[in-house]
């Protein structure tokens, strides 16, 4: 494996794993005892790959579930429907996090209106969603307005949501909800990635 970045070294990794990994299973077994041999001589090209692969890969599901989703869904070479067991793991996170901060309509009440929680569940899909194709290498477009987070909620999961008081000075709001899920969304992001940068440097 080439170590150019945290996000390059989850791709490849789990490449290599869903390419061969019966066969690297098969072949290290066979080899036994020759491992380090081929380590230090890099011999065997196939063998050294799959132990880099190994250690990326652990780095990666070491960590706290939703981390190691978030890395999984963001980076890995993977496809929409094998990613809905990370999407579930990151959406119910979020959720917490969501729910935690006071929404809009709920005033001072303790919990919020079940309608508000209604809509931070299709806004927490939605910044999952965005997060994933803007970050970095993708930066794709994302929902970058209310309008495009409404169409996309509906065209998604077919639910409708109420955008039109996205901001409201003075008032609780979706968009601070929103910046206060991406930041969060970042933040997660710095922490999968930081076990796997560390193991650039001890890269051969």
């Amino acid at each position: 494996m080439r170590y150019i970045s945290a996000r390059q070294m989850i791709f490849d990794a789990y490449h290599e794993q869903r390419g061969s990994v019966m066969a690297y299973a098969q072949e290290i077994a066979r080899m036994g005892a020759q491992v380090q041999t081929t380590q230090r001589n890099n011999n065997d090209w196939r063998i050294v790959n799959g132990l880099e692969a190994g250690a990326v890969i652990s780095a990666v599901e070491n960590q706290p579930a939703h981390l190691a989703a978030l890395a999984r869904y963001c980076f890995g070479p993977f496809t929409r429907d094998e990613l809905g067991e990370d999407r579930e793991w990151i959406h119910t996170a979020l959720m917490h996090v969501g729910m935690q901060m006071r929404l809009p309509g709920q005033g001072q009440a303790e919990r919020p209106p079940a309608e508000a929680a209604r809509q931070l569940r299709w806004i927490v899909s939605a910044a999952i969603h965005h997060h994933a194709e803007t970050t970095y290498p993708y930066n794709r477009p994302g929902l970058h307005n209310p309008r495009r987070i409404a169409v996309w909620i509906e065209q998604e999961h077919g639910a409708v949501v109420d955008v039109r008081r996205w901001a409201a000075s003075g008032r609780t709001c979706w968009k601070g909800v929103w910046e206060k899920l991406l930041d969060t969304l970042d933040r997660w992001e710095c922490n999968a990635l930081a076990p796997v940068a560390d193991l650039i440097p001890k890269a051969a």
